[in-house]
């Protein structure tokens, strides 16, 4: 899969893979944070692994280019989920 897989809604002046990265790294702070405390094995890189593996899946909004907003109601999405299992 390349850098820019899906695309995004880069700010003036932010390069399109940097602005992926913030995107991604904001939808792992939303699982890191969700899950502290539930498990005591769950730390950043998991939560940038389950960012990693949300990004890789289809959203709503999609072919639209991706936000940061829709990064984080894709995670918020993805774990209401986790909470039913």
């Amino acid at each position: 899969m390349s850098d820019l897989d899906y695309p995004v809604a880069a700010p003036a002046n932010v390069a399109p893979a940097i602005f992926r990265e913030q995107i991604i790294q904001t939808m792992a702070l939303q699982y890191f944070h969700a899950m502290r405390g539930a498990e005591e094995e769950f730390n950043m890189g998991h939560a940038h692994e389950a960012a990693m593996a949300t990004w890789e899946t289809d959203w709503p909004d999609d072919p639209a280019p991706r936000t940061i907003e829709a990064g984080i109601q894709a995670a918020q999405d993805d774990l209401s989920y986790w909470g039913e299992e």
